[in-house]
């Protein structure tokens, strides 16, 4: 066994013991049981279940009541399924309870609207509303689980990773509303978001490249963050998160234009609800995670 897939095998043996795991410059593992992926499960938590409810909200504004408790339901088992992998369940059995979730989803939400529904217009489509919400909040939420991993400290690839992820979407975001203000000319998809331009998104990607060198090349060569991408990956990844963001950006501008509101909600005072900071992020992660996945494993 090398020495990265032993450090990693006794990360996830602490992790099933409940705690988490910090590797050593010594390659010893400092176990700190303050900083494990409960903390990080709890606010995936509070995220899904605000986010559903401004959905909830969104919905009802259009008069469209879909039973998202069961869209929550599957939320927390996906979070509950990235916690259990990185408590050591072997993948086989994580497999089997995706599977048993996402089906239990599909059922159980058919037979709630057609055994408390007396009126069957609007079924169908709360139908999809449920299945759509799980998939749309819950299990990006997860992979932001997998992806930060069950060791504490900036000297770990989850941490490394984040930090590269909230980088380029933030750089995405900034430079894409600036390029678009200053230069845009030619408009994207007028009939979801009539203020995107196709400059704004070429300035965004940009700079989501730049970022995506910054802190997956440049940083990791200068410090403890063990990245070490190579720049031609870099350059590959920041073109599909920007991509990822702006993707993430319409739907839920496409959301909100179809149910009528201006923004998701009110939590943030002055910056709409949570989906209004998250779209970006919740398309963004998956690309990164998968990205990561590839390139260098599942961090431990």
């Amino acid at each position: 066994m090398s020495e990265h897939a032993s450090r990693v095998h006794v990360a996830r043996r602490d992790a099933k013991a409940g705690r988490s795991a910090v590797a050593e410059p010594s390659g010893e593992v400092k176990v700190s049981p303050l900083a494990g992926g409960w903390v990080a499960f709890a606010g995936a938590l509070l995220a899904l279940v605000v986010a559903m409810w401004e959905l909830r909200q969104m919905f009802a504004h259009k008069g469209w009541r879909p039973p998202l408790i069961l869209s929550t339901l599957a939320g927390i088992e996906f979070l509950l399924l990235a916690e259990l992998w990185h408590q050591g369940v072997a993948p086989v059995r994580l497999a089997l309870l995706a599977g048993a979730a996402i089906s239990a989803l599909l059922m159980v939400s058919a037979a709630w609207l057609i055994l408390t529904r007396w009126r069957i217009e609007g079924s169908v489509r709360d139908w999809a509303l449920v299945l759509a919400s799980a998939f749309y909040v819950g299990w990006p939420l997860a992979f932001f689980l997998l992806l930060r991993g069950n060791q504490a400290g900036p000297e770990t690839a989850g941490f490394g990773w984040l930090l590269a992820l909230f980088f380029m979407v933030w750089a995405n975001d900034t430079f894409a509303l600036l390029a678009g203000h200053y230069f845009g000319r030619h408009k994207l998809a007028p009939h979801v978001s009539p203020a995107k331009t196709w400059e704004g998104f070429a300035g965004g990607m940009l700079f989501t490249v730049i970022a995506a060198l910054v802190f997956t090349v440049l940083l990791p060569a200068h410090t403890t963050i063990p990245l070490h991408v190579p720049w031609g990956h870099a350059v590959v990844l920041g073109v599909l998160v920007a991509i990822a963001c702006t993707i993430g950006d319409l739907a839920e501008s496409l959301l909100k234009r179809d149910t009528g509101v201006k923004d998701s909600g009110t939590i943030v005072p002055g910056h709409g609800g949570i989906l209004d900071r998250m779209d970006s992020l919740l398309f963004a992660v998956l690309v990164v995670f998968f990205y990561a996945a590839i390139l260098q494993g599942i961090p431990a």
